[in-house]
């Protein structure tokens, strides 16, 4: 099989090579797109991924990546970090008469149907409900609920999904699925910049 790249555009069919990919790779999207070709698995492990997620880049999910789970659906956006350990402990390592063993891990779960924003750090011994958005820049050191908008540092809730999509009724744009360039067409019009 060859090895796509994720800056080769998408396969966008169900061919025999298609379908050997997303077997050993992960698969980006909700249609039978490839977008991030990068294997997750790596001499660490890897990550458990469930259906249908989509990844924008490649995240980096560090030492122990068996240690992190992402449910179904969901999309994890560019330069996100899932910190599975605290090599802070190296400090205490060094001092007289601890234990030179000592070191703090713990997993990660990202639950269904979930967005987590560009460069946002998800630290160890969190899980995140299904239906979350995290903000983009976050540092996720607690559990977030289920059905909620969290952004910050550290990251904490700021209302409920029914809330934000409420607030942001107005702003919804309907064209996931428009081509490239129908879309850029749409949005200088929308936004007055032709």
């Amino acid at each position: 099989m060859n090895r796509i790249r994720y800056s080769d555009p998408p396969v966008r069919n169900n061919s025999k090579e298609a379908k050997s990919a997303i077997e050993t790779l992960l698969i980006v999207g909700s249609n039978p797109s490839i977008r991030t070709m990068e294997k997750f698995e790596t001499k660490y492990g890897k990550p458990n991924i469930g259906e249908g997620c989509s990844f924008v880049g490649n995240p980096n999910f560090g030492s122990e990546p068996y240690l992190v789970t992402i449910g179904d659906k969901t999309t994890v956006s560019f330069d996100v970090a899932f910190v599975t350990h605290d090599a802070a402990t190296r400090v205490l390592r060094n001092l007289p008469g601890r234990n030179k063993e000592t070191v703090i891990y713990g997993p990660i779960k990202i639950g269904k149907n979930c967005f987590i924003g560009c460069r946002s750090t998800i630290l160890p011994n969190v899980t995140i409900g299904d239906n979350t958005i995290i903000g983009a820049g976050s540092v996720v050191n607690r559990d977030i609920p289920s059905n909620t908008v969290a952004a910050g540092v550290p990251c904490k809730v700021l209302c409920t999904l029914e809330e934000y999509e409420k607030k942001h009724k107005e702003d919804f744009l309907y064209m996931v699925s428009l081509p490239i360039d129908e879309k850029r067409k749409f949005l200088l019009e929308h936004f007055n910049l032709e």
